[in-house]
């Protein structure tokens, strides 16, 4: 069924307090999940909600979703909007009409409030600073303002360097929430990389990142089979893709080590079944792929594996992240 979706904000007298409306609503359209999305007023602006429930209606769409872009709950979102959407159920009962809730207390509202708190001290702070061009004033200059942003004390110690690697490397506030340890994951990606053992990636761009010296110096290497020959003619003769290949291809040299992926689900979810098996034993799998398509199910299939983990819940992640927690446990490795 064709699903149409109407954001609902209150509406103002000055049109450019209204465009913030339409840009959310072009956002949400840039995603290509939906049919059709706009934008409509409760007041004192145009269009208002019936005008758009009847665009919506005449495109041939009979499933709309309601979202009011609305900070708290009050009379609009119990009263008004409900009643409002009873109106033109009347109008056209063929329709169904769903009611998303408001944006409400949200984690990721606090970290938007934390950067624009950031964003109107910045020009007192350090307007007025030569700038920073010394690399490891700007690393330690980043990792200053990361603890302005996010209060990691309640984290265990050890989980710590991670984060603050992830957020630098990604600009990212939302990784001091959703990073998932598995409770054994950092001593054993420590004790792994001690004892001299490899570290097998999904991709190049991944063993590319990886401080490769200290890893050498402990007796492991980096090891990654996206790009191998055998690796592309057996992708191409099984109709499977090279990221599942080279896993498969990977099993001895990831015994007792570390495997990191930051960008192919389908690598992820290989490794899962490769180790439900007992085909592959590493001492930690570091999996957080990023994209729509995979990523999420095979984190959450990460999580019922009995090999310690590092990963998280959405679909972000990525090379630059799975890079930074590898370079973040190689840092503590060496301490």
């Amino acid at each position: 069924m064709k699903t149409g979706i109407v954001l609902i904000s209150h509406g103002s007298k000055l049109s450019s307090g209204n465009d913030g409306l339409f840009k959310v609503a072009d956002m949400l359209r840039a995603m290509n999940r939906w049919d059709m999305v706009e934008g409509a007023f409760l007041q004192l602006a145009e269009p208002g909600f019936g005008e758009v429930v009847k665009r919506i209606v005449e495109h041939g769409i009979h499933r709309i979703v309601v979202v009011p872009l609305l900070l708290f709950k009050g009379n609009h979102v119990y009263k008004d909007i409900p009643e409002m959407m009873e109106n033109e159920k009347a109008k056209y009962p063929q329709a169904e009409f769903l009611y998303a809730d408001n944006i409400g207390a949200d984690e990721r509202i606090a970290l938007i409030a934390a950067d624009r708190i950031y964003e109107a001290l910045i020009e007192k702070q350090y307007g007025g600073k030569p700038r920073i061009e010394q690399p490891q004033d700007i690393v330690d200059e980043s990792f200053e303002i990361i603890d302005k942003l996010v209060d990691l004390q309640s984290v265990p110690e050890l989980h710590r360097p991670i984060i603050q690697r992830a957020i630098h490397a990604t600009g990212d506030t939302e990784y001091a929430y959703n990073l998932i340890f598995h409770p054994k994951a950092v001593g054993a990606g420590i004790r792994s990389l001690k004892d001299g053992k490899n570290i097998v990636t999904d991709v190049n761009m991944v063993k590319s990142g990886i401080n490769k010296g200290p890893v050498e110096k402990f007796g492991g290497k980096i090891i990654c089979k996206i790009a191998e020959k055998s690796v592309a003619e057996d992708a191409n003769r099984l109709g499977k893709t090279r990221a599942i290949v080279a896993m498969q291809q990977s099993i001895h040299e990831m015994k007792d080590g570390i495997v990191a992926i930051g960008n192919a689900p389908t690598a992820l979810f290989e490794l899962i079944d490769l180790i439900k098996k007992g085909l592959a034993q590493p001492a930690l799998v570091i999996g957080i792929p990023v994209g729509f398509v995979g990523a999420v199910e095979a984190k959450y299939a990460l999580k019922d594996v009995s090999i310690p983990y590092i990963t998280n819940t959405n679909r972000k992640g990525g090379s630059a992240v799975a890079v930074s927690i590898v370079n973040a446990l190689i840092k503590l490795a060496k301490e």
